[in-house]
């Protein structure tokens, strides 16, 4: 098993790295829509808080795990959109963070939105030399005495078009393809080959929803999200869920060649929602595995306050036929 951890850890150091490797990976993509496209800034409530929690491969040594933050904010009627994230993804002696900055500008036609975004992030990359196991002692490739980080730049863009019935999202990110070098100080000048580039790589991705119900008690919201990067396979996953009177839903999601998922939300007071879900991992990897955990806790309101109501022309646009939904 050790060498399946090192594996792990070493592909993140190459350019074309796995997709799970580069961009953190979330079973509620529906409930996540930020985190891949900066045009769904100001598309929810005026106020929109998101936590994210995912611990991955439950079993293994050292397998990735994900926090995130991520904010939403409606601004001038609903013609713009602020937003921002942060997130920190783990695995084994490498770490990420990512804080992303987000504006959109909200176009609204007679039966649909149309938002354009742009984000700005800057990336962190470390990895922990003393948590890296090697064969070979002192092997140049890497400084198991320390604890090296770096700082790139990045940007992405997407589109964003929405109504009470579907919705529709196309973005890019990593558009800059950064590359962050490693090891730029070492404990003597004459240890120059100690140097790691950790490639970014564009990532181009698709998101489509649509609503459908005979009955406004139960809205079945069906998903798909895919990804598609250099040099790996395509990333396809597909979610359904129905909404139960407002307060809950249940579903299921699958990922093509991957994992098959539950899906349980709650919604409390009409602006807070608690999202679980479980993956079965149908892959090889699932021997070694009981499978991936997440939670997502959902803050979302027009006002603060319980007598004011600060919503704007797209409250009676967006519950029109389906009713809000988080």
């Amino acid at each position: 098993m050790r060498k399946v951890y090192l594996i792990i850890a070493l592909s993140m150091l190459m350019v074309g790295g796995i997709y799970a490797q580069q961009l953190p990976v979330f079973t509620q993509f529906p409930s996540d829509e930020l985190l891949f496209n900066p045009a769904v800034a100001g598309t929810k409530r005026i106020y929109d808080i998101r936590l994210d929690y995912r611990k991955q491969w439950v079993g293994m040594t050292d397998a990735p795990t994900t926090e995130g933050l991520s904010l939403n904010y409606r601004m001038m009627g609903g013609r713009m959109g602020l937003g921002g994230y942060f997130y920190q993804d783990h695995t084994g002696p490498t770490q990420r963070n990512d804080y992303t900055l987000c504006y959109a500008y909200h176009l609204k036609l007679p039966d649909l939105v149309v938002s354009l975004g742009i984000a700005g992030s800057m990336m962190e990359y470390l990895v922990d030399g003393s948590k890296v196991i090697v064969h070979q002692q002192n092997d140049p490739a890497l400084n198991l005495a320390m604890t090296s980080h770096a700082w790139s730049p990045e940007a992405s863009a997407g589109v964003y078009m929405y109504n009470d019935r579907w919705k529709l999202g196309l973005s890019v990110t990593n558009l800059l393809s950064s590359k962050e070098n490693l090891y730029k100080s070492y404990p003597s000048p004459q240890d120059t080959n100690l140097s790691g580039i950790v490639g970014l790589v564009s990532h181009f991705n698709g998101y489509i929803s649509y609503n459908f119900s005979g009955n406004p008690n139960y809205v079945w919201q069906s998903s798909i999200f895919v990804t598609q990067t250099t040099a790996v396979p395509l990333y396809l996953a597909y979610s359904l869920r129905v909404h139960i009177k407002e307060r809950f839903y249940v579903g299921l999601s699958y990922r093509v060649k991957d994992a098959i998922a539950l899906d349980l939300g709650m919604i409390f007071q009409g602006r807070i929602q608690v999202c679980y879900s479980y993956d079965y991992i149908t892959s090889p990897l699932g021997n070694y595995t009981s499978g991936s955990h997440e939670v997502t806790l959902i803050y979302s309101v027009d006002s603060f306050s319980k007598h004011e109501h600060r919503g704007d022309t797209f409250d009676e646009f967006q519950r029109r036929k389906f009713g809000y939904m988080f």
